[in-house]
Order: structure tokens, then C-alpha cells, then sequence
């Protein structure tokens, strides 16, 4: 496969109908939730996109929470691309953060991981001083799931299921790609770096979840995650959304 169609394969944007305007779309439905629903928002670290924003339900807790990892390759968006995702959460009865972690080239992946882990502790505290915790779900949108992964291994924080979205588990494709120009991995980094090549007995039960118009590579990449848990003895279930591309496929978690 030549640089250029490999650069195809792991370039989401290409099999979707219209990613900016999704993302448009989804930005603005995250500003009228943050004015709707105005949430706890705490920094984590010097950085200021290491923070998150915790959405609360109204009412006595404890409440069960999600807690989800944005994507965009390391190097794009912010926590607050998954605020519009608190509605569904919040209308079960659910809280909500939206987790932040600083972008390549200035913060290495290891860092990043760092950082969700600290939003994740900090989300929990700050739900636990205002009405409780009872379960946490921890959720990951493509780069996002391979973050969320190691957060689940390194954390301090008990989780009780795993929802990764489009996920990338296999990093080690991507080193000879546009998405490794801010990176800089070398193929060792990127093995070591992936969920893929990991431990995996360690995870709670997973939902991953993969798109009908995600790249091929991507798919493949979630058959391959499912069956690598499974091999380790881990709960997990493949869902196949239809009619959704890599970035309107979260507006169906």
C-alpha cells in the first residue's frame, strides 16, 4: 500500500458525508447544552485543555457516570466536542464529563493518558461531594478509545463498563501517515502504545462500537479489538451502527 492510499485508509473525513458540518452541528449543540444545563468545569493540570466539564442531573444522587474521551488523532478538538453528548446521559438520570487532555506536538500521548487520568479522579470527587457515585462508565471516540483504554489499566478509579467508539486499538499503521507528522512515533512507540499489543484481562466488561461508514481500516480494527477481548476472557460486544460515519456516529451513543 503506497503513502497516499494508506493516508486514505485512516483518514475518517474521506468516508463521511460531511464532517464539518457534523461537527458544527454538534458544537453548537454543546454550547446550548453547557447554557441549558450549566455544568462543574475543573482544570486538571497547567494546561487548559486538560480539564472537563461535568454535567450533573437534578435530583438526590448517587448517580451512575459516563465519562468520555474526545478524538481528533491527538492533535484536534477539545473536551467540550462531547458536551452536546450530556443530554442523552442526563435524560436517564446519568452524569456526564466531558474529558480534555492537551494536544500534539506540545503533549506526548503519555501525558495525555496522565491527564484523562486526573480528570477522571477529579470528575469522580467532584461528583462524589455533590450527591454520589454508584457505577462509571468510561467511554472513548476514536483516539479517544485507545486513551480511554489506558486510563482503565492505570487509573485509580474502579470502572465498571467501557463504551469505545471508532475506535484506533493498532497505532502502528499510522506511523507512516499525515497523522504521525505531529506525533512523531517510531513503530516501537507506537506498538507499545497500543491497546491492541496490551494487556488486556484487566478491562471491565466493553461495548465497542464501529460505524457502517467508518474507513474499512477502522472496522477492521474494531472486529480485531472485540476478538482480542474475548480471547482474554473480557465481556465484549461489536454493535454496528447503520447510516453513520465516523463523527454522526456519536450522536447514536
Amino acid at each position: 500500500m503506497s503513502k497516499t492510499s494508506q493516508d486514505i485508509a485512516y483518514s475518517p473525513s474521506q468516508f463521511a458525508r460531511d464532517f464539518e458540518a457534523t461537527l458544527t452541528r454538534q458544537a453548537i449543540a454543546g454550547r446550548e447544552q453547557v447554557a441549558h444545563h450549566r455544568p462543574i468545569t475543573v482544570n486538571v493540570s497547567d494546561d487548559p485543555l486538560a480539564c472537563f466539564n461535568l454535567f450533573i442531573p437534578k435530583g438526590s444522587g448517587p448517580f451512575p457516570l459516563m465519562a468520555f474521551i474526545h478524538g481528533g488523532y491527538w492533535q484536534e478538538l477539545d473536551n467540550t466536542a462531547t458536551d452536546f453528548m450530556a443530554e442523552h446521559y442526563l435524560s436517564r438520570g446519568m452524569a456526564f464529563a466531558s474529558l480534555g487532555y492537551g494536544l500534539a506536538p506540545h503533549t506526548s500521548i503519555e501525558t495525555m493518558v496522565d491527564q484523562c487520568i486526573q480528570g477522571l479522579e477529579a470528575a469522580y470527587h467532584a461528583l462524589t461531594d455533590s450527591g454520589g457515585v454508584w457505577s462509571i462508565q468510561l467511554g472513548g471516540h476514536s483516539a479517544g478509545a485507545q486513551l480511554a483504554y489506558w486510563v482503565a489499566v492505570n487509573g485509580k478509579v474502579p470502572i465498571d463498563k467501557m463504551v469505545l467508539v471508532s475506535g484506533v486499538y493498532d497505532l502502528t499503521p499510522l506511523v507512516d501517515t499525515y497523522v504521525n507528522e505531529p506525533l512523531g512515533l517510531s513503530h516501537a512507540q507506537a506498538h507499545a502504545l497500543s491497546p491492541q499489543f496490551a494487556t488486556l484481562d484487566q478491562l471491565p466488561p466493553c461495548q465497542v462500537v464501529i460505524a457502517e461508514n467508518d474507513p474499512a481500516a477502522f472496522r477492521q480494527q474494531g472486529h480485531e479489538f472485540v476478538k482480542a477481548l474475548l480471547a482474554a476472557d473480557v465481556p465484549a460486544e461489536l454493535r454496528d451502527i447503520p447510516a453513520c460515519d465516523h463523527f454522526d456516529v456519536l450522536e447514536q451513543i
